[in-house]
């Protein structure tokens, strides 16, 4: 009491070597509940710092975004009454440099619009490293 403590030091102050993470803000547009939960496991197994926010459909889309703000935005191609497409090209209109990208469990996707990281069936397991690289270049 009555001493000086010092200055207030965050983590990485303290610790010059630290990791500092970003979390995060991904919004997810997936019909499919156990996919959207898969992708969560996924991005948790992976040690990622993530909020993540789902809409179903092109209603939910538009009201997430009235609320949430991302810093990625994934989203499945084939969706009910509504295209992947479609929300990558609206996410885009708003948030240019918002990064993309388009899941897809065929093989000939349509080309985007938009720029897009494009991953097929094959390629899904590539999704939490490519986040990681997000998370790092913040």
């Amino acid at each position: 009491r009555g001493e000086d403590p010092g200055p207030l030091l965050g983590g990485a102050q303290r610790d010059p070597h630290r990791a500092v993470t970003t979390t995060l803000r991904i919004l997810l547009v997936e019909d499919s509940v156990d996919d959207a939960d898969l992708l969560r496991f996924q991005l948790e197994d992976a040690g990622l710092s993530f909020e993540l926010r789902w809409a179903s459909s092109e209603r939910m889309l538009l009201e997430t975004l009235e609320t949430f703000t991302p810093t990625v935005a994934v989203s499945d191609l084939n969706l009910p009454g509504y295209s992947g497409l479609s929300a990558l090209a609206l996410l885009h209109a708003r948030w240019p440099d918002l990064p993309l990208i388009l899941l897809t469990g065929a093989d000939d996707t349509p080309t985007p619009d938009v720029p897009a990281i494009v991953l097929g069936k094959t390629e899904l397991h590539r999704l939490p490293a490519l986040l990681a690289g997000l998370q790092a270049s913040d």
